[in-house]
């Protein structure tokens, strides 16, 4: 994975996030967003996501629909 592009994802109104080729490490307070980032990854898997939660369940609250959020 080079790059990961959300849109109204969980707690994501939108973000881009271009990846290196070296390990990364996500720092940040409670409620910043690490695991819903991490559950965005898992979707690209087979299954579920990380939570189990299925591909329509993300949608950011307050969002219009889900057309296209990753």
């Amino acid at each position: 994975m080079v790059r990961l592009d959300l849109g109204d994802f969980r707690n994501y109104v939108r973000l881009r996030l271009d990846v290196p080729p070296r390990p990364v490490v996500l720092v940040g307070a409670n409620g910043a967003g690490k695991t819903n980032l991490l559950e965005a990854i898992s979707f690209l898997a087979p299954g579920r996501g990380l939570r189990r939660a299925a591909l329509a369940e993300p949608l950011r609250a307050g969002a219009n629909d889900g057309a296209g959020w990753a």
